[in-house]
């Protein structure tokens, strides 16, 4: 008797970017609805108006990793605040209560970041953070296989990295 386990990335990744643009347009809707004051004047006016979306991802070394991975440079941790630069985008990322990150996005030069670039760089960083999760997985399974009554038979990687691990189950007969 075998067991197959196949761990994709891709699929995770499309269903967060699809979640997360609709989180950024949500919160960039209730960010317009604030922009006008008491006086009827546009605050777009006094500046860049930064975009933030919450992220699904909860681990600081692999969030790290991603970020490099993706080309974030200068990532800095400092207790459960995260800072990087990514693609003339400074992102300062917050680690909630529940352990969640909540990502800020603002342009280095002042000029407002797009939505549909933020939603960009969310997929491409939330992509790179499942891969490092799959990664993580995939090492666990080699790793305790044996101790939990499995043999590792074969493991292949797609060029999409969707990853196909077939374990044996012991026979104790």
């Amino acid at each position: 008797m075998s067991v197959t386990l196949i761990l994709i990335p891709a699929a995770l990744a499309a269903a967060t970017a699809i979640s997360a643009a609709g989180g950024i347009g949500a919160l960039t809707q209730l960010g317009r609805d604030d922009e006008v004051g008491a006086a009827g004047e546009a605050a777009a006016e006094s500046g860049p108006r930064p975009v933030e979306v919450r992220t699904r991802m909860k681990d600081p070394d692999l969030l790290g990793d991603a970020l490099r991975d993706i080309g974030a440079t200068g990532v800095a941790f400092d207790g459960d605040a995260l800072s990087a630069a990514i693609d003339g985008v400074e992102l300062d990322m917050r680690r909630s209560e529940d352990g969640v990150w909540a990502a800020h996005f603002q342009r280095a030069d002042g000029r407002e970041l797009a939505e549909a670039e933020a939603a960009e760089l969310v997929a491409r960083l939330d992509a790179a953070y499942a891969l490092r999760v799959q990664q993580t997985v995939a090492a666990r399974i080699r790793e305790r296989a044996a101790s939990a009554g499995f043999e590792l038979v074969s493991e292949s990687r797609d060029d999409d990295d969707t990853v196909t691990m077939v374990l044996d189950v012991k026979d104790y007969a």
